[in-house]
């Protein structure tokens, strides 16, 4: 889609690393944020409405750093304003992708909650010297507040970005006399060597360091689901035993609405 005349252009790249199939949830999500972008009526700071265009590039890789890097390239090469990193094992609202522009800032992403049980925030702030006291927590307060909370790192689950951080990176890097910003991703074992830190933590440890602030928006964070598949028991039909029931009489009601509603039409 071209800018015209008098609409100026705004383009985003949707980042979508795979391993495998996307999760059909994730694709659903993915479809209606999409959706709600192009029917958006976005205006500049002078009020001028956008012509919005969206470049969807997917990558299946069963190295994450390598699809990270090959994502962005793209990111880079397809001349985009800004880039939507959506991890595709997750689910969103239809909004989101408006909502984390509105908020107009170098980086903003979501915190949610880790694939694992029991389970804790992607979110964290460097304060002290265990995990337990660094994670960042997504509260119905904050979400509700629609606050916005500066964090050193974040998941790239769902998480937005101007395409100017890279010219940030590449004049830090300059400055400290090498020759280019790579590499944007990589694993590295922590410092006892007792795990690993992820790709995430080590990128936007190179954006703290080149100056940028890295933002989590909780309202929109509250809203993002985790994808995640679970081992179910006769335990799990037990407790849930009433709400089965419940939800049964729920879809029962509805048919019989429906039906009555057909019936008084004739």
């Amino acid at each position: 889609m071209e800018g015209t005349a008098l609409n100026p252009k705004l383009k985003i790249a949707i980042a979508i690393p795979v391993y495998g199939n996307p999760e059909s949830m994730f694709m659903q999500s993915l479809t209606a944020m999409m959706s709600h972008f192009y029917e958006a009526k976005l205006t500049s700071a002078d009020g001028e409405v956008y012509d919005k265009e969206l470049d969807v590039q997917i990558v299946s890789s069963s190295i994450l750093t390598e699809s990270r890097h090959r994502l962005a390239a793209e990111a880079l090469h397809c001349g985009a304003d800004y880039m939507l990193w959506c991890d595709a094992d997750h689910v969103f609202p239809k909004d989101a992708l408006c909502r984390l522009w509105s908020r107009n800032v170098d980086i903003v992403g979501c915190n949610y909650a880790r694939r694992i049980t029991p389970t804790a925030p992607t979110a964290a702030k460097v304060v002290g010297e265990t995990d337990a006291e660094n994670l960042v927590y997504t509260t119905i307060e904050k979400a509700r507040a629609e606050e916005m909370e500066a964090v050193d790192h974040l998941g790239f689950g769902l998480c937005l970005m101007k395409m100017s951080i890279f010219d940030r990176l590449q004049e830090h890097a300059e400055s400290e006399g090498r020759n280019g910003f790579m590499p944007l991703f990589a694993m590295l074992p922590n410092e006892d060597h007792t795990a690993v830190t992820g790709e995430d933590v080590f990128f936007f440890k190179k954006c703290r360091d080149a100056g940028l602030t890295v933002w989590c928006d909780h309202g929109v964070s509250w809203e993002v689901g985790h994808i995640n598949k679970q081992i179910i028991t006769n335990a799990h039909a037990v407790t849930q035993k009433d709400r089965w029931g419940s939800k049964q009489s729920e879809l029962r009601a509805k048919f019989q609405q429906r039906i009555a509603e057909l019936e008084a039409a004739e």
